[in-house]
């Protein structure tokens, strides 16, 4: 449907108002949601405590019978037929949730108002009323059974009952009440009524079952269902903390409100069950009623887009056919003219100026190629996203490579000849690193960041990045001999390779980006460069495990580069088997020894800079790449320094820039093999004299 405009119009005019309307009816939805099940929760809490409360009044009512019973007793003169007449009289007063009233006397006898035998052998004395009555503190006076079911009815009873004293403190009795609890919670329904499928029930402070619609339910703990909220519950009720609580859960596949509040002056608790569903019903209807209207309103919304949708697009649909047409010519035709100054005027105009974009994305996509790779040029054009800021994590390999001594090089130099320099070499590395699928992120002066594996990887990017470092090296060669032939100094090249991940994608700002790396990766890679001598070419140990089987190695060394805490083994590349047998040239190392030694100052350099005066010392041995200097104190390999030559009266300019590459202890003092990255001019020239 995307496919077309009127498409789009249907869908992003009724995905707007589809979206509003569901939006608007789930914010309702919720909120009258949340305002019922609160609402459900305050009434079931005030039905609690109002049938709690009821309770309570009934317990007052049975504590002052009992209280009557005991100012009787005291005044004497009662025989036992008289008090079961009372008890009979009192019992029929109270209402059918009174089962018996009784007195128990310390003689065993035992008065009540019903009419049923006890059983044979039943001694007052022996019943736990009878006893706990006995054990109250002197001050108190009244107190309540654990609930328990009775013997004969079976039904959920709590016996309350009154210590009765004499004048003279002396036990007459205990008076008792029996309370079916069912009936109570019968005579409750008819004060606050539940919704359907709501239960009332009663449990005892261990969480048994008293009271229950369900009668199988009756004498058995809450928890006996295994339910998780019924498991809950009782450990509620347990709780002796406790007195009220409420919460929603999930029990049997639907949702419940529970809730419970203790009985006071018992050991009871009053809970009640409702199904949140019954509670939500109506807020369900309605919104199906809503859900309805809204379909239908949508329906009619369509019919009405179609009818509009219908009369825009078909100037629009012409247009089209007519950009189809210059699509297919092979070049851009003239802007065509624009037919009004409406809407459909303004996409006519908005058209020639697309046709002038195109004609700039080919100026871009022919001048872009010159800074970066193609492969980088065609994934920024086709693919959308490709000018946005941001990136991916991915493992490439990185290459960086260095000009050994330019800085001094440069300095005897004139600007043209520096920059024809700089333009040819790095040219043809360029090209290089382009011929193995390999992205120049950046040229820093005569430095070389590359990267290979990115945006195309093709599944060997560490072995095209050595061999590409090789037939670099090789290149050197050809420059160095335009060098000679322009009259210029010879230069050497350091390579170091690290394979890691980075992030790699678009970097800068929106107005001014590039495709680059950044990452740990980058920086280590920059270490094993600056560790190199020219002609030399080093690779990380995560990059030789990739290339072991095509690389040839010199030798491998470790090495404690700078922010590195580990020692860093580090592989010197002779060549390459993969993808055709290529060696990095040989270095003429064996210097010759000048026919008198050289006093000369030596300095030690960091980053291209003077950093510290090492020692006097004494140049001994030559050659266009190595030299040998003999000190008094010894200097640790891959240390740079800059050797100056020292007349009578002092230093003149003739320089030797290099990197130690070796130390020896030579009894008298250590002897340093030197590679040579730059000899001034004179300083060749002087050196060449004194050669045997």
């Amino acid at each position: 449907m995307l496919t077309t405009l009127r498409g789009k119009f249907l869908v992003f005019i009724l995905l707007p108002v589809l979206a509003a309307l569901i939006a608007i009816t789930s914010v309702s939805y919720f909120s009258a949601r949340r305002y019922l099940i609160d609402q459900m929760k305050r009434s079931g809490l005030d039905a609690l405590k109002a049938d709690a409360a009821r309770f309570k009044n009934m317990i007052i009512q049975v504590h002052a019978v009992l209280g009557s019973i005991a100012i009787a007793e005291e005044i004497g003169g009662l025989t036992d037929s008289q008090r079961k007449k009372i008890f009979i009289k009192i019992s029929d007063a109270l209402g059918n949730h009174v089962t018996s009233v009784f007195m128990g006397f310390p003689d065993g006898r035992m008065v009540r108002s019903k009419k049923t035998l006890l059983p044979k052998g039943y001694d007052p004395r022996e019943r736990p009323w009878y006893r706990e009555a006995l054990t109250l503190p002197p001050e108190e006076f009244y107190g309540a059974t654990y609930p328990y079911l009775d013997a004969s009815t079976k039904d959920p009873t709590i016996t309350f009952f009154r210590r009765i004293l004499d004048k003279d403190g002396q036990l007459i009795g205990v008076g008792g009440i029996d309370v079916d609890i069912a009936r109570i919670v019968d005579t409750l329904s008819q004060y606050t009524g539940l919704p359907k499928n709501g239960v009332r029930f009663i449990l005892s402070d261990d969480a048994r079952i008293l009271v229950h619609p369900e009668m199988s339910r009756v004498g058995t703990y809450l928890d006996h269902s295994r339910e998780a909220m019924d498991v809950r519950f009782a450990e509620l009720i347990r709780d002796p903390t406790l007195n009220s609580y409420q919460f929603i859960g999930e029990r049997a596949d639907q949702r419940w409100y529970m809730g419970f509040h203790r009985i006071e002056n018992t050991r009871g608790f009053i809970a009640l069950m409702l199904p949140a569903e019954e509670v939500l019903r109506p807020l369900n209807n309605l919104i199906r009623e809503m859900s309805i209207i809204a379909t239908a309103l949508i329906f009619i919304l369509l019919i009405v887009l179609l009818v509009m949708t219908r009369k825009i697009t078909r100037p629009v649909y012409a247009l089209t056919e007519a950009a189809r047409k210059v699509v297919k010519e092979d070049e851009y035709q003239d802007a065509i003219d624009v037919p009004s100054k409406d809407e459909l005027g303004q996409l006519t105009e908005s058209f020639n100026v697309m046709m002038e974009g195109l004609r700039q994305r080919d100026f871009i996509r022919d001048t872009f190629g010159r800074y970066v790779t193609k492969e980088v040029v065609e994934e920024l054009i086709d693919n959308p996203d490709g000018l946005r800021l941001g990136g991916e994590k991915r493992e490439v390999t990185i290459m960086f490579s260095d000009i050994r001594g330019f800085t001094p090089l440069s300095e005897h130099l004139g600007p043209e000849q520096v920059v024809d320099l700089l333009n040819r070499y790095l040219g043809d590395m360029a090209d290089i690193v382009e011929k193995y699928g390999g992205t120049v992120s950046e040229f820093v002066g005569d430095a070389i960041l590359a990267f290979f594996g990115a945006p195309v990887d093709h599944g060997d990017s560490p072995s095209r990045a050595v061999a590409c470092a090789v037939e670099m090296q090789m290149a050197m060669v050809t420059i160095n001999k335009d060098n000679v032939e322009s009259g210029l100094s010879e230069v050497a090249m350091g390579i170091g390779i690290n394979t890691g991940d980075v992030i790699v994608g678009n970097i800068g700002s929106e107005r001014r980006a590039k495709y680059g790396v950044v990452g740990h990766a980058i920086n280590l890679t920059a270490r094993v460069e600056s560790s190199t001598i020219g002609g030399q070419i080093l690779i990380s140990e995560a990059t030789y495990d990739k290339v072991k089987d095509t690389v040839i190695i010199k030798q491998e060394r470790k090495l404690r580069l700078k922010g590195v805490d580990e020692e860093v083994v580090l592989y010197d590349v002779a060549g390459v088997t993969f993808p055709e047998r290529l060696m990095v040239p040989a270095l003429h190392e064996v210097p010759l020894p000048l026919s008198t030694p050289l006093d000369v100052r030596v300095i030690r350099m960091k980053d291209k800079k003077e950093a510290e005066f090492v020692n006097q010392g004494r140049l001994t041995h030559f050659s266009a790449n190595c030299a040998h200097v003999a000190l008094n104190q010894e200097i640790r390999p891959p240390t740079e320094i800059r050797i100056d030559f020292c007349d009578d009266r002092e230093c003149v300019n003739e320089k030797i820039y290099g990197r130690v590459v070796e130390a020896t202890n030579a009894g008298d003092g250590f002897e340093h093999m030197l590679r040579i990255s730059y000899a001034s001019p004179e300083a060749q020239k002087h050196l060449k004299q004194l050669l045997y």
